[in-house]
């Protein structure tokens, strides 16, 4: 979740004036937030552009928000991915990436879907052994 964030921005508006990054942003306006950017921050993820399953503060991204405005469905994403990635290694073996259709490891190719708000993959080819 930290390295392809779902959420690539949204719309907030300051209700007090405050500073950001040295900018002065006054009451009233209107601000866009980029959680994606802020998991590729390098002051709390060291080595930010690597994707690492043994992160020790891997949980701490933003994908799904924070405090207030957290993600009222992000239990449940969190699940259904959990449940749908063991029910998928339950069923197949040596899972990978179509080389054919996203080329060769370090040189994959992937088109995403043209929001500005959200990250998905427009499609994904895979193979597996049964």
């Amino acid at each position: 979740m930290r390295f392809e964030s779902p959420l690539k921005g949204q719309f907030r508006m300051a209700r007090v004036a405050t500073t950001v990054g040295g900018i002065d942003i006054p009451a009233g306006s209107t601000v866009m937030v980029l959680p994606g950017a802020a998991n590729r921050d390098e002051c709390p993820f060291e080595h930010p552009g690597d994707f690492s399953l043994t992160r020790t503060n891997g949980r701490q991204h933003l994908a799904f928000g924070h405090g207030i405005h957290t993600c009222a469905g992000a239990p449940l994403a969190r699940a259904e991915g959990r449940v749908s990635v063991e029910r998928l290694l339950d069923r197949i073996r040596d899972i990978r990436i179509s080389e054919a259709e996203h080329g060769p490891p370090g040189a994959r190719r992937y088109r995403y879907i043209p929001t500005y708000f959200m990250r998905g993959l427009e499609r994904l080819h895979i193979e597996f052994s049964a």
